[in-house]
């Protein structure tokens, strides 16, 4: 038996960029969680996507070596271009919608129709209920935690803080990316504070770019990470836009802005992101980038 795959590269801005992601055509037989569990480790990829067609009540799903995973970012952008391709979206006119479910959210990705078959720009739209805690070590003990100097903490416009939308993420502001690309765990200082921020998750950012491109620089850090590790950063997007909302510099309207991720050896991903922040309401926010398919094959599967 041969399972049909599409290997993508997601917020990339050029080929060998930007997040590889896998995304896996699937039936009835071989649609249990062990099976994708066993596929995902096949392609040793962050996260592998599954899509069922035949499955009504839940087409996609997200798993790697582990089990199944949260979407991100990235995987519901790869998400949105196979479907668009098999046919599974629905026609707006000028775009093309889809519809995942996360929990009990749907999350809706629109298309723009390229010139062929393959679709264009991709974004999605989300309504995040931000949970805030502004509790967080003292900046002195965090820069020792991270293998980093205090004042690269102190003297940025942003103060560190704990926002959950999908799952609690501290998220620390550095003042440049260069710091942000230095940082590090340090497992007996970390050991010390991780009782008092009840997450495992840090996003360490900094205004700036490494590419070039954007206005901010990113990097998603957990004790698990081997510490030249750079992996997608899709994943806490609603929790960093939750944050930039959340700053009382931030005015009510529409923003827009940019992020990079990765480092000047390994491959770059960048992120485009809007969000409109009103007074007691919701944030809304879109997220969305570029998707290059590098390749087709099948996985022979028996």
């Amino acid at each position: 038996m041969a399972l049909d795959y599409s290997l993508l590269d997601v917020f990339a801005g050029a080929p060998f960029q930007g997040t590889q992601v896998p995304v896996v055509t699937l039936d009835a037989a071989n649609s249990s969680d062990s099976s994708k569990t066993a596929i995902a480790g096949e392609f040793q990829q962050t996260e592998t996507v599954f899509i069922e067609p035949g499955n009504s009540a839940s087409p996609v799903t997200v798993f790697n070596s582990k089990g199944r995973q949260l979407f991100g970012a990235h995987t519901i952008l790869a998400a949105s271009y196979v479907a668009y391709e098999m046919g599974m979206t629905k026609d707006e006119g000028e775009f093309a919608s889809f519809l995942l479910r996360q929990n009990e959210q749907w999350i809706e990705s629109f298309i723009d129709k390229g010139d062929s078959r393959s679709p264009g720009a991709i974004q999605f739209a989300r309504v995040l209920t931000p949970t805030i805690d502004r509790y967080t070590p003292e900046i002195p003990r965090l820069a020792a935690a991270l293998n980093i100097d205090e004042k690269h903490i102190s003297f940025s416009k942003y103060k560190p803080m704990v926002v959950s939308v999908d799952k609690p993420t501290l998220i620390v502001p550095f003042t440049k990316p260069e710091h942000v690309l230095a940082a590090s765990l340090n497992a007996d200082r970390w050991s010390d504070l991780f009782g008092g921020v009840y997450t495992s998750e840090l996003f360490l950012f900094a205004p700036g770019s490494i590419t070039g491109f954007t206005e901010f620089h990113g990097r998603l850090l957990n004790p698990s990470l081997r510490r030249d590790a750079f992996p997608p950063i899709g994943a806490v997007m609603p929790e960093f836009i939750a944050y930039l909302a959340e700053q009382g510099e931030t005015a009510p309207g529409t923003h827009t802005l940019s992020i990079d991720r990765g480092s000047h050896e390994t491959r770059k991903s960048i992120l485009h992101a809007e969000f409109d922040k009103r007074p007691g309401k919701e944030v809304r926010c879109r997220i969305g980038g570029n998707v290059i398919k590098m390749g087709t094959g099948s996985l022979l599967y028996s």
